[in-house]
């Protein structure tokens, strides 16, 4: 007698991708060198904090390069550090180590919500086609675009709310107050927002299947 394979939860399924992408990797090089700058800003000072952020992700950087992790991988993430190190250098401010953050939500939220008002193809179809999520040959290329305008707009929501959230607290120099929301908002929220953004595309893909197998 035959198996019949059980679908998996959604909750499985996610969490599944979560782990593929590198999630608790990614939440532990990005959450550490935050930590590490918000201590040093809350005991010593902004110029104490970058220091240990940048000896925390060289730590980070060289113990994955000793485990055989990807130098390119290793590379971008101590040069984040850097870079958001650099503001503070520039600035002479604590809250600026966040600037670059709010930079790249105010232009991923312009992005999404771009291509939410023009009539072209809204921006989270284009990436899927790019990244082969989204087949080329779909069966319904109309319901296809509908569904993308949902999640465009999913998207456009996510970053639209780290403004909101941010800006004030930036705004107020309410420094390890934005850092606490930054490690929530930060690659938490967003490697969780890329497995749901998967599993989304995934499963709509799937049910479409049996319709477009079924028809003459």
């Amino acid at each position: 007698m035959e198996s019949v394979e059980q679908p998996r939860s959604a909750a499985t399924e996610m969490w599944g991708k979560f782990t593929a992408l590198g999630g608790p990797q990614h939440i532990l090089d990005g959450a550490a060198p935050a930590i590490g700058f918000l201590t040093g800003y809350g005991v010593w000072n902004a110029k104490i904090g970058v220091l240990i952020a940048l000896a925390v992700a060289l730590g980070i950087g060289g113990y994955r390069l000793a485990r055989g992790d990807s130098v390119k991988v290793v590379a971008i993430s101590v040069a984040l550090v850097v870079v958001f190190s650099l503001f503070v250098g520039f600035t002479g401010e604590g809250r600026a180590f966040y600037l670059p953050d709010l930079l790249i939500c105010a232009v991923c939220t312009v992005a999404f919500g771009l291509t939410l008002l023009l009539p072209r193809r809204p921006l989270s179809h284009w990436i899927s086609r790019r990244i082969g999520l989204e087949p080329a040959d779909a069966t319904d290329p109309a319901a296809r675009l509908r569904l993308h305008r949902r999640v465009t707009l999913a998207w456009f929501v996510f970053w639209a709310v780290h403004l909101a959230v941010m800006v004030p607290l930036y705004a107020a120099n309410k420094v390890v107050l934005l850092g606490s929301v930054a490690l929530v908002l930060g690659k938490p929220a967003l490697v969780v927002m890329l497995a749901v953004t998967w599993l989304w595309i995934r499963r709509s893909l799937r049910h479409s299947t049996p319709a477009a197998a079924s028809a003459p």
